[in-house]
């Protein structure tokens, strides 16, 4: 994976909000279960969106999330194909600060022909440990919002664009939250705290050429994010 050079950050601080569909909708899908935990008897009447399966003992919903791929924009013309993998994710310490607890961006990527998807899987040692998102639009091509039927919305691979850092977001996903990064949305590294590990299975397509399948930016400084109790829930 080639490393693009560093790019000149400005000063932005922005405080982490928690993760719900309609803020994270420009840059791709939130997975969480549509059932309340108090939900533990099969429904006298499925939800809707859900159909009856496994005999009458699980509800079943279709296209949670997409699994997109435009490899067939992308310059060496190489074939892609799904892949699924684990990432391991241990829990990393804050800088104390004046505003709380302070993450500094160090780094940001992409796949600029694929969707990624991040699912949690529940173990004993995460049942604290909080997951967070960060995200930015490619520079001068912001996303709109999700369509009007509510389907999100993914930007097609755009090639050289580097992320705008002025309007980089950042969400606090709660235990059992998932995500799907659209098409060419620039994210940090998956950032985990609160104590334990959160092991993740990661779907995506992939090519086998590096710089088609991920490309990077280097942060030298200057971007913080801000993550209390409060604002984030977080437990730290």
């Amino acid at each position: 994976m080639k490393m693009a050079p560093a790019i000149t950050s400005p000063n932005v601080n922005i405080r982490a909000t928690p993760l719900t569909a309609e803020a994270f909708a420009p840059f791709g899908t939130v997975i969480t279960s549509p059932l309340p935990p108090s939900t533990t008897t099969f429904p006298s009447t499925p939800p809707l969106g859900s159909a009856p399966a496994n005999q009458g003992t699980a509800l079943k919903y279709t296209n949670i999330s997409p699994l997109t791929s435009t490899y067939r924009l992308a310059p060496s013309g190489a074939p892609a194909h799904p892949t699924m993998s684990m990432f391991s994710c241990f829990s990393r310490q804050l800088r104390p600060s004046i505003n709380g607890h302070t993450f500094d961006v160090r780094v940001l990527e992409r796949h600029p022909f694929t969707t990624q998807t991040f699912v949690p899987l529940s173990t004993p040692s995460n049942t604290k440990a909080r997951s967070l998102i960060i995200v930015a639009p490619t520079l001068g091509s912001t996303p709109p919002p999700a369509t009007s039927s509510g389907t999100p919305y993914f930007p097609q691979a755009k090639q050289g664009g580097p992320p705008d850092l002025k309007n980089l977001k950042a969400f606090m996903a709660e235990p059992g939250m998932g995500v799907t990064y659209g098409v060419g949305t620039w994210h940090a590294p998956m950032a985990v705290f609160g104590g334990g590990r959160v092991d993740f299975v990661v779907t995506q397509w992939v090519s086998g050429r590096g710089g088609e399948d991920c490309q990077e930016v280097e942060i030298p400084g200057g971007v913080e994010v801000w993550v209390d109790g409060e604002g984030a829930r977080a437990k730290l």
